[in-house]
């Protein structure tokens, strides 16, 4: 890990409560209703979404990745953030994303796993981008 890489709470500022506003999937942007439950909350080293169950398929629990928590790890001097899954179809694979975070707005763009990670905050095949925005806490609308 280089040293701009942290898990711990020191220096973080993407954790927290973010629900998502925005979501494009393979290019596609996604109609609100797909994503408008789901809140992350990121703690040091670890995603979980609130209201995963909240999908609109029933095997699509947590957004897209498809479980409601997992691993994270972000490096600031690369803006990288990586999210892996520890259950569902895809438990221990790796999301590889870039983000942008403008005061309380969050841009992330992830590979689904075994795709490259992106260079640029547009979906395209195999990728998610999700813009999300902070909130006080899961429960905030």
């Amino acid at each position: 890990m280089s040293d701009s890489t942290t898990n711990d709470a020191a220096g973080n500022p993407l954790l927290g409560y973010w629900k998502v506003i925005a979501c494009q999937l393979n290019s596609e942007w996604l109609h609100p209703s797909i994503f408008e439950n789901f809140r992350y909350d990121l703690n040091p080293g670890t995603f979980f979404i609130h209201r995963a169950e909240c999908s609109w398929y029933p095997s699509w629990v947590g957004s897209f990745p498809k479980h409601h928590e997992g691993s994270m790890s972000v490096d600031f001097e690369k803006k990288t953030i990586d999210l892996s899954p520890s259950g569902g179809p895809n438990e221990g694979k790796v999301y590889q994303g870039i983000f942008e975070l403008d005061h309380d707005i969050l841009k992330a763009n992830f590979g689904l796993p075994g795709e490259p990670r992106p260079t640029s905050f547009k979906a395209q095949q195999g990728q998610v981008y999700e813009v999300w925005q902070r909130v006080d806490h899961p429960k905030s609308y």
